[in-house]
């Protein structure tokens, strides 16, 4: 917590007055997992950094506020509007049978 949330919060706001003065544009950027030293242990696909970089380039000057970086944040996305059930439907309540 002190380092992922309050020190991101504590430099969000000792910079936000001066980026307000300059126009800087925040966007979101979501991606799953890319192919660097972090997740090298991983096995699951990855992107690949150079690509998402171009992606989000992209779509800053296109102006877009959040930016989906890969096929998994387009599925999370699509999924969310379905609740915990379409994202995690291995935990979902089973409808009852009758017997």
């Amino acid at each position: 917590m002190d380092t992922h949330y309050f020190g991101t919060l504590a430099v969000t706001r000792a910079f936000a007055p001066q980026l307000a003065a300059q126009g800087t544009q925040v966007a979101a950027l979501h991606v799953g997992y890319m192919d660097t030293d972090m997740t090298a242990t991983i096995t699951d696909p990855k992107s690949d950094p150079a690509e998402i970089a171009a992606i989000a380039l992209d779509a800053l000057e296109g102006g877009e506020v959040e930016i989906l970086g890969d096929e998994i944040s387009r599925q999370v996305q699509a999924r969310l509007a379905g609740g915990v059930a379409a994202l995690y439907p291995q935990v979902a309540p089973q409808p009852a049978t009758a017997n």
